[in-house]
């Protein structure tokens, strides 16, 4: 099943590039990770926990390759595409189907929404894996609203939620971010007001054209 949605996915993509009528390639190499002082079930495996992330773009097509974000010890291949609309505020919608394979092994849909104006921004993450292995199936969902309070500063809050059927959690705390034309960097301190369920996430990102 995993080889034929592999094929498949191949697939797509290569359909997706080859329909391009003009574009540029875009990369943006990203470093995620979690420092977990005290959060108590499995990701203390992985303290720090580092995720090399790597988004690629041409034109309408939008496709990731990552590691330890869909879990621990797992790969995600990601294909889809991006559209834009709007004019003061602009909304980006990404929809994805993907493969992951490592520990967990199964296949994925992935829905990103962005609402960007001026005054504020709303990003959202929505992602269901499909588990073939020992491994339960799962949703993740990661949110964050933003206030511009400086030329390339902003703050809000993020939120994480996971579920499966042995684990559920909700998480949610204050980010500060960075943003020029070149570089992103955020920082989010998770659950300040528990001190067994605080950590901190991380992000550094860099976009390069070609």
């Amino acid at each position: 099943m995993i080889k034929r949605f592999t094929f498949l996915l191949y697939l797509f993509l290569s359909i997706s590039l080859t329909a391009q009528d003009s574009g540029k390639w875009s990369i943006s190499p990203a470093l995620i990770g979690g420092i977990f002082p005290s959060y108590p079930y499995s990701l203390k495996e992985y303290n720090p926990l580092l995720i090399p992330y790597l988004p690629v773009q041409y034109g309408n097509f939008y496709g990731e390759v990552r590691y330890n974000y869909d879990r621990n010890g797992t790969w995600g291949l990601y294909g889809g595409t991006s559209r834009a609309f709007g004019a003061q505020t602009t909304h980006v919608v990404t929809p994805q189907i993907g493969v992951v394979l490592g520990d967990y092994q199964g296949i994925s849909v992935q829905f990103y929404y962005s609402l960007i104006h001026p005054k504020v921004e709303f990003n959202l993450t929505n992602n269901y894996v499909k588990v073939f292995n020992h491994h339960p199936n799962y949703y993740f969902n990661w949110s964050d609203l933003q206030f511009p309070i400086a030329t390339v500063w902003r703050a809000g809050l993020s939120t994480q939620i996971f579920l499966d059927k042995n684990v559920k959690t909700y998480d949610l705390g204050p980010m500060m971010a960075f943003r020029n034309k070149g570089w992103y960097a955020m920082l989010t301190y998770f659950n300040p007001w528990a001190q067994d369920k605080d950590y901190w996430f991380f992000a550094i990102q860099k976009n390069i054209h070609f």
